[in-house]
């Protein structure tokens, strides 16, 4: 589910990759305050785009950065965002969304991998309660058990469980806003969660047909080896994702946040188009 939403970073600016590693570590301390120390084994770096876009929505003077250590980190002190209502939202909504991806691997994965994630679990489980957040925890309970429930009932569309997450997404980085702010926030993080899901489930098609684990794809192509027409009707449609996340973002206030602005588009412009490479890689 994770691990899909990274810029391409020898093209940022030095001040844009600043923010955007600021940024990081700034929800890997809040996870600290907020969900416990321990929490902070589950963060990823999905999680900074989350807080980017959500930024777009404070004030200037409330993003702003200090110098400190931590535990990875020792020695020498990096630069971190403070806490602001983009960075604490985050925090408490991926520990939310995290323990649900466990509960989802548990269910889904081999025996190896489901017994790494068991040792992992009950620190998920604290870090969920102690996030709090009841109502986005039930609105992503559940949309999480429907897409559940599309995959026990082995759905052979690939749009509608990539729905299902994307309005997931969608309400995870639109929720406590209004208006116009929300809808532009829920746009794009359904065309996201769209994007995850489907390049989540090729990505994983050899794996799934070898082992029977559900997959949408392999239930459209009937498990048979990708063709070069398979793959490039499936990149088509992720490009179609990147498009309409685009033009969501482009509806995003950034106003004079121009380094948190071109931060944003590296991801969906460069990261999420290279992350796309290895439908390129078969012939």
């Amino acid at each position: 589910m994770f691990g899909y939403v990274k810029p391409v970073v020898p093209e940022l600016l030095v001040k844009e990759y600043e923010l955007y590693r600021a940024t990081y570590c700034g929800i890997c301390h809040a996870m600290k305050r907020r969900t416990g120390s321990l929490s902070r084994i589950t963060i990823t770096y999905d999680s900074v785009f989350l807080a980017l876009v959500r930024m777009a929505f404070i004030p200037d003077e409330n993003i702003k950065t200090r110098k400190a250590r931590c535990l990875p980190h020792p020695v020498k002190p990096r630069l971190i965002l403070t806490a602001n209502d983009a960075i604490d939202y985050t925090a408490d909504a991926f520990a939310i969304l995290s323990y649900h991806k466990m509960l989802d691997d548990i269910s889904d994965e081999g025996l190896r991998k489901r017994l790494a994630v068991s040792l992992v679990r009950p620190i998920s489980k604290l870090a969920k309660k102690r996030a709090g957040n009841a109502p986005l925890a039930e609105v992503i309970s559940s949309g999480l058990g429907k897409i559940t429930a599309l995959e026990q009932e082995k759905c052979p569309s690939v749009d509608i469980p990539a729905t299902a997450f994307g309005e997931v997404l969608g309400e995870v980085f639109a929720y406590g806003l209004s208006g116009s702010d929300r809808l532009v926030s829920y746009r794009t993080g359904y065309h996201l969660g769209r994007f995850i899901y489907s390049i989540d489930a090729i990505e994983d098609y050899d794996e799934d047909r070898r082992s029977g684990n559900y997959n949408p794809y392999v239930c459209l192509y009937g498990g048979a080896d990708l063709t070069a027409s398979n793959r490039e009707s499936v990149r088509c449609a992720l490009l179609l994702e990147c498009r309409e996340l685009e033009a969501a973002v482009n509806l995003l206030p950034f106003d004079k946040k121009a380094t948190l602005e071109n931060t944003v588009r590296n991801i969906i412009y460069l990261g999420l188009k290279k992350r796309m490479e290895f439908l390129e890689d078969k012939k």
